[in-house]
């Protein structure tokens, strides 16, 4: 490939970008907002500092076999206005290894072996390919830790000139202080509970809202804090379903008859499993999670009958419980205008990936440092980023302010 040093086997450049002529960018994994401003900030550092062209890739890594269709030219009309919008130009897919690619039938159907398994092969040499063929002399992979897994591979495999940007809503990501995508997440999040009070307060119920995270459970910790919720239930800490019941029933007898309460798509009970929506029918496919707001809702009301049925075997007439109502935030987290900070993240961070590029530093990630980009090896970006229990601050500010964790620590 165009920095491709020979002796050293590995991807070099000059510090003033001249040895590159035609870079790449790709967006994998969910959509997140700031996409489009990373896309900006790379189209326009690469056309305007450094006279590069830019070939945006459609779909992730999927672009890189569809040919001419797979790809589009990128120009400062391409990306005027576009770091307000939602989405991305260029499309996503959190589908689709191409070191692990599905093979399929005429019909687009998975193929099996003989138990049944799904059938894969490694097409990752024909992509290297295709970027050579289109003379890419760097590529931009903006995603997650997907798309960051596989662009570390991409890198330490076949020695293709590539860095990364980190897009999440999860904020999952290591070696950055910050992911586009977190903070409007967060403050959509927020939103939903200021709404959700003013209904559970006027029918006195308890509002159950599951948010978004996978593993890791920032945006309901921040969005809990933020949104004022009485109870936060993260993947990092299993709950007792128990312990959020005492809570509701505590606030109840007060005549404080509406609770909020927060739970990942990832929190688990105490001994409990995650709970599933679709299991992903590929042997490198994640689980799709969903239900663990549902989940909790039954064990609570579950919780309320069986009091109930020892207040009336006691003779004595049954208290009104708490009425429960779930609601499932979804896809409403990832989509939309995404805030000013991420927007400056998400620029700051797509410039920066492009000065990498001009120099040659390849194999890393752009990230935010501080208060401006920086970048840290790609193998730094990969170690999932969750919720210390025990040390983050803001899981003593919540036990201090009185929000109910779920767990053993509850007073």
């Amino acid at each position: 490939m165009g920095l491709l040093d020979e002796q050293q086997g590995r991807c070099t450049g000059t510090a003033d970008g001249t040895s590159v002529r035609r870079i790449g960018v790709l967006t994998g994994g969910g959509d997140s907002p700031g996409l489009n401003a990373a896309i900006r900030g790379v189209t326009l550092t690469a056309i305007r500092r450094y006279g590069m062209e830019v070939v945006g890739f459609i779909d992730g890594f999927s672009g890189l076999f569809q040919g001419d269709e797979g790809w589009v030219s990128l120009t400062e009309d391409t990306v005027q206005g576009i770091e307000m919008r939602g989405g991305t130009i260029l499309g996503t897919a959190n589908r689709g290894n191409p070191f692990s690619m599905v093979v399929r039938d005429g019909q687009g159907r998975p193929l099996r072996d003989e138990n049944g398994q799904v059938l894969t092969h490694d097409r990752s040499q024909e992509a290297a390919d295709r970027l050579q063929e289109l003379g890419i002399d760097g590529l931009v992979c903006i995603g997650g830790d997907g798309t960051l897994s596989m662009s570390r591979e991409f890198y330490d495999k076949l020695n293709v000139p590539l860095v990364g940007v980190p897009k999440t809503i999860d904020f999952d990501l290591s070696g950055t202080e910050a992911t586009f995508g977190f903070e409007t997440a967060v403050q959509v999040a927020t939103e939903a509970l200021d709404r959700l009070r003013t209904t559970a307060e006027s029918h006195d119920r308890v509002m159950i809202l599951e948010l978004m995270g996978r593993y890791a459970g920032w945006i309901s910790l921040h969005a809990g804090i933020a949104g004022g919720a009485h109870a936060i239930l993260l993947p990092e800490l299993p709950y007792d379903a128990e312990a959020v019941y005492a809570r509701v029933v505590e606030r109840f007898r007060r005549q404080r008859k509406f609770s909020l309460v927060v739970i990942s798509e990832g929190a688990r009970p105490i001994d409990g499993a995650h709970a599933v929506a679709e299991e992903r029918d590929h042997p490198h496919g994640l689980p799709v999670l969903g239900g663990a707001g549902e989940r909790l809702r039954k064990e609570l009301e579950q919780l309320a009958r069986e009091e109930a049925e020892r207040v009336a075997d006691a003779g004595e007439y049954p208290a009104d419980s708490p009425e429960m109502r779930l609601v499932v935030l979804g896809h409403i987290q990832r989509g939309g205008t995404p805030d000013p900070r991420d927007r400056v993240i998400a620029t700051a961070c797509g410039s920066h990936a492009v000065e990498m590029v001009a120099a040659g530093r390849f194999g890393r990630m752009s990230c935010w440092l501080g208060d401006g980009p920086g970048d840290v090896p790609l193998s730094e970006a990969t170690v999932p980023h969750l919720v210390q229990t025990e040390t983050d601050p803001l899981i003593q500010v919540a036990r201090s302010i009185g929000i109910c964790l779920g767990d053993a620590s509850e007073d």
